[in-house]
């Protein structure tokens, strides 16, 4: 038994073992125009301020009544989340689950655009909605602060515009 915790103890040693967790460099742009003929339209890239870190930018396919979406995902300047997605003439069942069932709580104009807020306080999570003239809804959710969420609504409606 000595005998083999000595082995194991010697391959801890010398196998190299990375202080953090390599990041990943994602292509909004690129991710968005690959996308783009799936969806149908321009997925929305929003010019985040400095200190916002993309996480995943892509197509989700296949999900609540396959419609096609556009994900795309940040971590903010303090280490949380925030996300859009976005997607062409949808159902109350897309909608609910990308909003994880949250309820309607009112609306509020950021950016120029009128969101629909939804939230899940249990989850610590909310999601604003714009539901657009041009039957693209999006969608920003997050568990960010409200000035987080804020700036995040901000860059999105700038560039729906």
């Amino acid at each position: 038994m000595a005998v083999i915790v000595g082995i194991v103890l010697v391959l801890l040693l010398l196998v190299p073992r990375p202080n953090q967790i390599p990041t990943r460099d994602i292509n909004v742009a690129s991710a968005a125009l690959g996308a783009q003929p799936s969806v149908g339209f321009t997925p929305v890239q929003p010019d985040v301020p400095q200190g916002w870190t993309p996480r995943a930018a892509g197509l989700e396919t296949g999900t609540t009544n396959n419609i096609a979406t556009w994900q795309l995902t940040y971590t903010t300047p303090s280490g949380t989340y925030a996300g859009v997605q976005q997607a062409q003439n949808v159902t109350e069942a897309w909608e609910s689950r990308q909003v994880t069932d949250g309820k309607e709580t009112g609306t509020e104009t950021i950016g120029g655009v009128e969101w629909v807020v939804r939230s899940r306080t249990d989850r610590g999570t909310i999601s604003l909605v714009h539901r657009g003239d041009d039957d693209i809804t999006t969608i920003v959710t997050g568990t960010a602060a409200e000035l987080e969420m804020d700036q995040f609504a901000t860059a999105v409606a700038t560039a729906l515009k």
